[in-house]
């Protein structure tokens, strides 16, 4: 009861965190050249960009601008003390490039628009030179010469364009030597990227998934390269021949290497695997582990080893630090939260029983007693924990009824998460995206669910037996919902998304499904390369007609009626009005219960929440307390009327709350 207490003295109008829920996974972590001096980190989660100043203490998201929140990897300017040059790749977003130590970020002239940008080197000279590389996953190598401000193909020689590593000599202003890991084996090039030739390591084909050059490499020519199941490789005169160095490796899955900045004398390097992070002190021939979970990447900063500051990034465990060399760890995720949430789902109780849940692709269903506070995971039963989709019983108070879709099926709970078993013989094996359950499924028990092959089924039977619709969409689903007045109307609402094969751009539908989705029709279009659609639909459609829809930076509602300039037929009329930045995307509705009367609405962006008061016609924004932005959910407690209580999750799975008067 303390912590409730302590919730409800929230201030009014002002966003407050009542749920952080740090760490997740870490795939990169790059530190600052002058670490010594500036302690400046930066870490690369799958649910944004972070930045400590404090030598990994405390952290910060610093992602404004990125368009994707998956950081697969980030470049620092070798100047970046008087240049403050950072460079970030995204999964399926491209390159970004901040000239402010990552206040601010901006898209690059990228020669493939959308492509995965897996792996980014610069030159030792880049201050002179402009000399950066961006490994992508199915382009290959792209080239810049003017600071990573434009950017070209540099693929002559590379067989396999899947690109995972890249590595720069120290020595390139003499020997323009750069390496290039594949997911089919190694290539090296001597002119400074612009053509490449195979390199041998061995009798396979080996997925390489890291490379580490020694900073002596121009005396020692000593090269690692770390592979998905073969363990370590080394090389000591510059890549001509290789030799595996696996003693003590008990996991041969190599994610990432780390070199001592002193190698050459202390010969200490890292290896960051699925069992742990190992250690070495030789060179390599002999390995022991210093840490377990899980680790993604690994970097090294400080002259001295065994006084060196190391960071493990964990999958979904967050960070480690450790502040002798890598020999003892603990976990430093102040600030630091990367996971991925997708969605809020409170009680129909709430009022009384202060009972939510969360859904995520990385830590499966948690649960909270407490209105946010503390939560606590629900997943006995569950197969997986990448739920991408949950709904709760309208009458969750008496029934504790609980749907979960994934990959595997459908999951059913009746006691509040504690337990779940599989449901609906039908979705055995079958990707379960999306559910949506009547309004008046005490009565009815009527629940939907689309699925990854396009297809809408729909029970009335709470669950255990399933019918598909007798209409059906050929477009990925992104959005499923039903009318508040399903028990009267028999309307649901479906969103999609696919991209248009003459012009190459996303266009996402809005589809109305009456006699309880046997009949679709196709509502509108909107032309938008962001895969988002979110419906907010007031109790009081039934009786208007007025609902509204989050696509791109905007939010759509249909206007009355009105005849075609082709003829007597009539046709929805749709306004749109802009709620986020242009570059932006509106997630999530929530509608006030009482909008009737009120007219109030909430629209969770990239770029913070947003109220109208005015029925949609207006917007302001409400970010006053928010430290990250960009927000993946908002939702209202049901008993908003009375209380104002409005919560929305930002990325990475931060729970924050907002009272509204």
């Amino acid at each position: 009861m303390e912590t409730i207490e302590k919730t409800q003295t929230i201030e009014a109008g002002r966003w407050q965190l009542i749920g952080p829920r740090s760490g997740g996974t870490v795939s990169v972590i790059v530190t600052s050249p002058r670490f010594d001096k500036d302690q400046i980190v930066f870490a690369g989660t799958l649910a944004g960009l972070y930045r400590s100043t404090d030598g990994g203490l405390h952290w910060a998201p610093s992602g404004s601008g990125l368009n994707s929140p998956f950081i697969d990897a980030i470049a620092v300017s070798p100047k970046f003390e008087k240049d403050r040059t950072v460079l970030v790749g995204t999964r399926q977003g491209g390159l970004f490039r901040s000239a402010d130590a990552g206040e601010k970020w901006f898209p690059v002239e990228f020669w493939s628009q959308g492509s995965s940008v897996t792996a980014i080197a610069l030159s030792p000279n880049f201050d002179s030179d402009g000399i950066a590389l961006a490994g992508t996953e199915g382009a290959g190598i792209l080239r810049s010469t003017n600071g990573g401000r434009t950017w070209n193909p540099s693929n002559f020689g590379l067989l396999d364009l899947s690109v995972l590593a890249i590595a720069v000599s120290p020595a390139f202003a003499q020997d323009q030597t750069i390496f290039a890991a594949t997911t089919s084996g190694l290539y090296r090039s001597p002119n400074a990227g612009r053509a490449w030739r195979s390199v041998d390591i061995g009798d396979a084909e080996y997925v390489i998934q890291s490379l580490a050059v020694s900073p002596d490499f121009a005396k020692d020519k000593t090269i690692f390269a770390g592979t998905e199941s073969h363990g370590v490789f080394r090389s000591t005169n510059g890549g001509t021949s290789w030799q595996p160095i696996n003693e003590g490796l008990t996991d041969l899955s190599v994610n990432w290497l780390a070199l001592s900045q002193s190698f050459g004398t202390d010969r200490t390097l890292l290896a960051a695997t699925s069992d742990g992070v190992f250690r070495s002190t030789d060179g390599g021939d002999q390995w022991a582990r210093s840490t377990g979970a899980s680790v993604m990447t690994v970097a090294m900063s400080g002259a001295k080893a065994d006084s060196a500051i190391v960071f493990a990034g964990q999958a979904q465990g967050g960070l480690l630090r450790s502040e002798t060399g890598g020999q003892t760890w603990y976990p430093s995720n102040d600030g630091l939260a990367g996971r991925l949430v997708v969605g809020l789902w409170p009680s129909p109780g709430f009022a009384t029983d202060r009972t939510m849940f969360t859904a995520s692709l990385d830590n499966g269903i948690e649960r909270s007693r407490d209105g946010g506070a503390s939560w606590e995971p629900v997943n006995f039963g569950l197969p997986t924990l990448q739920i991408p989709t949950l709904v709760v019983s309208p009458a969750f108070v008496e029934d504790q009824t609980l749907l979960a879709g994934c990959a595997e099926g459908l999951f059913r709970s009746a006691n509040a998460g504690k337990s779940w078993e599989p449901v609906g013989e039908e979705f055995a094996g079958v990707d379960v995206r999306l559910l949506a359950v009547s309004p008046g499924f005490p009565i009815d028990n009527v629940v939907f669910a689309a699925t990854g092959d396009n297809r809408i089924l729909r029970s009335e039977d709470g669950g255990l037996h399933w019918q598909p619709i007798r209409q059906q969409i050929s477009e990925e689903m992104v959005a499923l919902t039903c009318s508040p007045g399903f028990e009267k109307d028999r309307v649901i609402f479906v969103g999609t998304y696919n991209v248009d094969p003459k012009q190459g751009t996303g266009v996402a539908a809005i589809w109305r499904g009456d006699e309880s989705g046997d009949k679709l029709s196709c509502q509108t279009t909107y032309r938008s390369n962001n895969r988002w659609v979110a419906f907010g639909i007031p109790a009081s459609f039934a009786g208007t007609g007025m609902f509204f829809v989050g696509v791109h930076n905007t939010v759509l509602r249909p206007m009355l009626p009105s005849t075609s300039a082709e003829g007597f037929s009539r046709r929805r009329v749709w306004k749109a009005e802009p709620v986020a930045p242009i570059n932006g995307s509106v997630v999530a509705l929530a509608v006030s219960p009482g909008y009737s009367e009120d007219r109030i609405l909430f629209a969770a962006t990239s770029d913070g929440v947003y109220k109208s008061a005015t029925g949609g016609l207006s917007w302001k924004s409400i970010g006053d307390g928010l430290i990250q932005k960009s927000i993946v959910a908002v939702t209202l407690s049901p008993d908003f009327v009375n209380d104002r209580e409005v919560f929305a999750v930002s990325l990475g799975g931060d729970l924050w709350r907002f009272i509204d008067r």
